[in-house]
């Protein structure tokens, strides 16, 4: 049996144990001791969690055995997973621990060569789109531990010029167009909200017992959007314009052909006016018409605040 195939038989082996030793291994692989030794640093290397007891033939105690057996997935699938690797490269900071390229060990370590030169391959003749994100989010890691055990923390928060202090748990945590976002429950206002976690500048759990229940802040996040607290908007842009929302859109927004020109539709709740302003300014000069009045406003007066700005350097 060669290494590759004899590592991942290993890795299904190990699977559903919380210990082993090495005279295990040498029996069932018929290897010698050194060659046990060298397999057992091979799967610490792609990420096992193996902790070693003192003892003739060794005892190794695993600290964590929730694997998922390479074995158990078709090749079309490991192609799909090493792909779906492959974008996190476009990520500054995500919630997990493991390096994309720690992952790529693994990939190395326990696929047979074949294959791993068919990945090499294409990884040379596909590319796929990546939206980079420049910015460091440090604690998407606490704040998905924080959704899952219903903490409440007290979040200090970059807004603007200012920093804030929010009292929140955290319902759902996203990615758009090269940022993370977090939906959360505040405790003052027993509203939801969605804030950037890059800007969020320190975490403290907070001590107190009068969580709610995950199922339920996941019921009142769907109806977060709900019709009366919406404000639907239509914006007519010409060719540029359709060019500026082909590249960023969101799932609330449409475009259609209108005459001549593009049609925008959509909406938005009512504590996001600010982030669809912002988000509309970059269609420029290439907005023909603007609906309701109050959105229009909205842009106009950002433009005007920008253009004082600029008046002032």
């Amino acid at each position: 049996m060669k290494k590759a195939e004899r590592i991942n038989d290993m890795i299904l082996f190990l699977a559903n144990k919380n210990s082993f030793n090495l005279k295990e291994l040498i029996d069932r692989y018929n290897i010698s001791k050194s060659t046990a030794l060298r397999d057992i640093q091979s799967l610490e290397e792609i990420g096992l969690p193996i902790y070693s007891e003192l003892g003739r033939y060794g005892k190794y105690q695993l600290l964590d055995t929730r694997i998922v057996a390479p074995g158990l997935f078709t090749e079309g699938e490991i192609y799909a997973l090493y792909f779906a690797l492959l974008t996190l490269k476009g990520y500054r900071s995500t919630p997990f621990n493991m390096e994309s390229s720690t992952l790529e060990l693994k990939y190395s370590q326990v696929l047979p060569e074949k294959l791993q030169q068919k990945l090499l391959l294409m990884r040379k003749i596909i590319t796929l789109e990546q939206v980079n994100h420049s910015n460091v989010s440090q604690y998407l890691k606490e704040i998905v531990e924080g959704i899952l055990h219903e903490k409440i923390f007290n979040i200090r928060y970059a807004k603007k010029q200012e920093k804030v202090s929010i009292k929140a748990q955290f319902i759902q945590l996203s990615s758009k167009f090269g940022q993370w976002y977090a939906r959360i429950w505040t405790i003052e206002t027993q509203q939801i909200r969605v804030i950037r976690c890059d800007k969020i500048e320190s975490l403290e759990e907070e001590n107190r017992q009068d969580s709610l229940p995950l199922e339920m802040l996941l019921e009142k996040a769907e109806t977060f959007y709900q019709k009366e607290q919406l404000t639907s908007f239509s914006i007519k842009v010409d060719e540029k314009g359709k060019d500026i929302f082909s590249k960023e859109n969101y799932p609330s927004m449409s475009i259609q052909v209108s005459e001549e020109n593009y049609l925008i539709s959509g909406y938005y709740h009512i504590t996001e006016e600010e982030f669809i302003t912002n988000y509309l300014l970059r269609f420029g000069t290439s907005i023909i018409q603007i609906e309701p009045t109050q959105l229009k406003a909205s842009l106009s007066k950002k433009a005007a605040s920008f253009a004082d700005y600029w008046g002032q350097l």
